[in-house]
């Protein structure tokens, strides 16, 4: 790639980078359904022609800003590939240590918190899109940990959709601040129960 072409690839993304900013701040501002064009232009002191060059509506704009983020969580979560060493607590680790998965989760998320506060608000439907890529994560992991399916305990869509909406509820409710801890926190706290079960964690013995 010439230098001409990666200025103007940097010029592209940045402007990109303004509209979705500019429009994830006004859905907060005015929610989705009353933000116009011409607010997202102004916001963002661009013309009209600029925005329309890069999407096509105001649908257009926000299903491409979510479908960036999606791969962007996927791409920040699988930096590495998963091991069952990372999760099975082998003796050499320390119960105690979170997963590096479950601390890219929490990293990403904490990155991009204004966005996922304002989609998980403001658009219905986003906190489904977001089960669903976790759904698609942990199939993987799954996959990956437990090569024979008939050791499986309950059915894996079963153990998939249960972890996957509980996971979902933490993450809400540390953007929400109901749960007010650091990274390394949540992810300590969530390998603690996904690790050892809820009662156990609970000191419940069943």
């Amino acid at each position: 790639m010439s230098n001409s072409q990666k200025t103007e690839d940097r010029r592209i993304k940045r402007t990109r980078r303004i509209i979705k900013e500019a429009f994830i701040t006004l859905i907060a501002e005015k929610g989705l359904e009353a933000l116009t064009i011409q607010d997202i232009i102004a916001r963002a002191d661009m013309n009209r022609s600029t925005f329309y060059y890069h999407f096509q509506d105001k649908q257009d704009l926000l299903q491409q800003s979510i479908q960036e983020m999606m791969k962007q969580a996927m791409e920040d979560v699988e930096l590495h590939a998963a091991t069952a060493d990372q999760f099975k607590g082998k003796q050499e680790h320390s119960t105690y240590d979170p997963t590096p998965k479950f601390i890219r989760l929490f990293q990403h998320i904490d990155r991009n918190r204004d966005f996922y506060k304002v989609m998980l608000e403001h658009v219905p439907g986003f906190m489904w899109t977001t089960i669903e890529m976790i759904k698609e994560n942990m199939s993987k992991d799954l996959t990956l940990l437990q090569s024979d399916p008939s050791k499986l305990k309950v059915h894996d869509a079963f153990l998939i959709n249960y972890s996957a909406g509980a996971y979902m509820m933490v993450i809400k409710a540390w953007l929400d601040q109901e749960l007010p801890f650091s990274v390394d926190y949540m992810a300590k706290q969530l390998t603690q129960i996904m690790r050892n079960g809820m009662y156990a964690v609970a000191g419940i013995q069943v």
